[in-house]
């Protein structure tokens, strides 16, 4: 329970609760009322004393952020971009990490889906969530609850079902200056080299900037991924066509990367191409809902098509696998 009481121009009050003890003088009793309440409520989900008294009301959340891109993300494939957002995110909260409640959050995400998109702003809150689940759960911060639960998500928009024709990827590599039948030259060819290899593999951008030597089995027609997305490794079959693409390159040749270019280049030099070539609408990922709807034709069964592809749930599968109308009429006869 909470004792007010005031004491020349200031009010002292104490909180008492589970054999634990918290004071704090403040300047007027709304005040006093308001940091009782909330004290008491981090008391009851388990803080202790000794826990808040750690715990200094300028522990903003910017650090907070900072500790968990320290901390947590390089556990995570693709952990760069998520600092990144960890970093942006930051500014947006300027205040301290005790401080933040669902209002506040709630507050931020209407500001935000006006310069965003709803997919992108449920990242987001995903990722923010994570960050106070961790300092709850693991860091035993005092922080009362997961400002994130107690907002609701924007309406997430339909899944994407764009395809890559065989015309886009001729003039993909083209814009790339690419032939598409010697080893690549410089970045730009690499680039184009890649996207050939991911409309073969349903490999992500990612993977395929990971892959190394080391892990290329093309006796066996399979290469390895020892780290994915989803945290778990996984082999990937290599069709007629990926293995000549891997023919055109000399092993090794003093890197342990196959592809020799970083993320932000290829991103960059991907998106150029693009537009010099006039394709709208087209990311890179979407090669990957090609290669597995083309890949569904060849397959036995679903379990073949996810062990190739690497999900590990039908809903997530489904996402991806976009099949023309008249190509399942034909099958029905």
């Amino acid at each position: 329970m909470a004792t007010i009481t005031k004491r020349g121009s200031a009010w002292r009050v104490r909180v008492r609760r589970r054999g634990q003890t918290i004071t704090k003088t403040c300047d007027t009793e709304a005040e006093a009322k308001a940091w009782a309440e909330a004290e008491e409520t981090r008391l009851v989900a388990g803080a202790t004393a000794a826990q808040i008294r750690k715990m200094p009301s300028s522990l903003s959340v910017t650090e907070l952020f900072d500790r968990y891109g320290r901390e947590v993300s390089p556990e995570k494939g693709g952990w760069r971009f998520e600092v990144n957002a960890l970093r942006k995110l930051g500014p947006h909260f300027p205040m301290a990490a005790i401080e933040v409640d669902g209002a506040t959050v709630a507050e931020w995400r209407d500001r935000r889906l006006k310069q965003v998109s709803a997919a992108s702003v449920n990242r987001e809150l995903a990722l923010i969530g994570s960050v106070f689940t961790r300092a709850i759960k693991e860091w035993r911060l005092p922080i009362a609850a997961n400002p994130v639960h107690s907002v609701m998500r924007p309406k997430q928009p339909r899944a994407r079902t764009r395809r890559v024709s065989d015309a886009e990827r001729a003039t993909v590599i083209k814009f790339l200056a690419w032939d598409g039948k010697a080893a690549p030259k410089d970045k730009r060819q690499w680039i184009a080299w890649s996207f050939c290899l991911a409309l073969e593999t349903m490999m992500r951008q990612g993977e395929i900037l990971r892959l190394t030597w080391e892990h290329i089995h093309l006796d066996r027609k399979f290469c390895h991924l020892p780290k994915t997305k989803n945290g778990h490794p996984r082999n990937v079959p290599l069709s007629s066509a990926a293995i000549a693409l891997f023919a055109l390159l000399k092993p090794g040749n003093g890197e342990a990367r196959v592809v020799p270019v970083d993320a932000g280049t290829f991103g960059a030099y991907f998106r150029e191409a693009l537009k010099d070539a006039e394709i709208t609408d087209l990311h890179f990922h979407d090669t990957r809902r090609e290669a597995l709807t083309r890949a569904a034709t060849k397959l036995s069964n679903v379990a073949e098509l996810a062990r190739a592809s690497g999900h590990r749930e039908l809903r997530s599968l489904m996402i991806y696998y976009e099949p023309d109308a008249t190509d399942l009429a034909e099958k029905l006869g």
